[in-house]
């Protein structure tokens, strides 16, 4: 698999020329939530912005430039597909704004994009902000203000299965490992994933240190693997290397927004996948500035 990962800098140019269709969420105060929306309204493109409610529903806003051309709330399993296909999307060279989109939204989208309603061409973009809030009092960073129930993600639900692999990315918040290893059952292999950043070498022990407790109570054998946190290819690589095509496998992205997407990816390659996830509501001031930005070619897991 050819690692298509580039920085928006020396990509930027040929995104403005050829890029239809900017996807992105619903801007918050940080400044990664609103980059690309704003770059992209201004040179007049077409942009798409996102937000989850509840009862699974989806609110939308379409803009031609600076001009709001359409707003609603949708069904998000059924009528996202038609949304989709009612803007062309065949026709069309996509981005993916991940720092901007919610977890459960990245990867419900990258499905839909590599199966449903393909699009010509598909890019991803992610940005590292300069810094992450850090919690006053105890170890770690300042990222959820709530976790909720672990459930399945929307496209990616199935029966529980006998002797199962989960194979959790660690995020900064033991409890939410916790969580998931009380949600599911028959595990007959574990696999955690801790993220290594390029600009916060604290990441990974701050992960290890909330995750420790959970991981030696948990009676399993593991083996800790490492993976880029910014890098999409990288955790594909990781999933195939580490499961086998006859595992039925749990994945629990707790992580990144670049390893969501990469389980989705994986997923809709792997047929006995699931993927569960927690719904962490984020904090509002979780990031400040932006580092750098990385974008992903990911035309070649399109199934056309």
């Amino acid at each position: 698999m050819i690692r298509e990962e580039y920085d928006f800098r020396d990509i930027a140019e040929y995104l403005y020329k050829t890029t239809d269709l900017l996807i992105a969420g619903v801007p918050t105060c940080e400044e990664r939530s609103y980059f690309f929306s704003d770059l992209w309204k201004d040179k007049g493109k077409m942009v798409l912005q996102l937000k989850t409610e509840s009862n699974d529903k989806l609110t939308y806003q379409i803009f031609y430039g600076k001009t709001l051309s359409s707003v609603g709330t949708i069904d998000l399993c059924i009528q996202t597909p038609q949304l989709l296909q009612s803007l062309s999307i065949e026709q069309k060279n996509i981005l993916l704004d991940l720092s901007s989109l919610e977890h459960v939204l990245i990867m419900f989208l990258t499905k839909q994009l590599i199966e449903r309603v393909v699009p010509k061409s598909f890019f991803g973009a992610y940005i590292r902000p300069q810094e992450y809030s850090q919690q006053s009092g105890t170890i770690g960073f300042s990222l959820c203000e709530q976790v909720l129930a672990v459930n399945s993600v929307p496209g990616f639900a199935k029966r529980e299965s006998k002797n199962q692999t989960l194979c959790s990315f660690l995020g900064f918040e033991g409890i939410r490992l916790k969580s998931v290893l009380e949600y599911v059952h028959n595990i007959e292999k574990f696999i955690p994933v801790v993220a290594f950043p390029s600009g916060t070498p604290q990441w990974y022990n701050v992960t290890m240190w909330n995750s420790m407790d959970i991981l030696q109570s948990n009676n399993q054998d593991f083996a800790i693997r490492k993976c880029f946190s910014e890098s999409v290819f990288e955790a594909v690589n990781l999933l195939h290397s580490n499961i086998h095509s006859e595992d039925r496998v749990v994945l629990a992205p707790l992580g990144t927004r670049p390893h969501s997407m990469a389980c989705s990816i994986f997923a809709c390659q792997h047929q006995h996948s699931r993927i569960i996830y927690d719904y962490a509501i984020e904090s509002q001031h979780r990031a400040k500035g932006i580092a750098n930005i990385t974008i992903y070619h990911l035309s070649s897991f399109l199934k056309v």
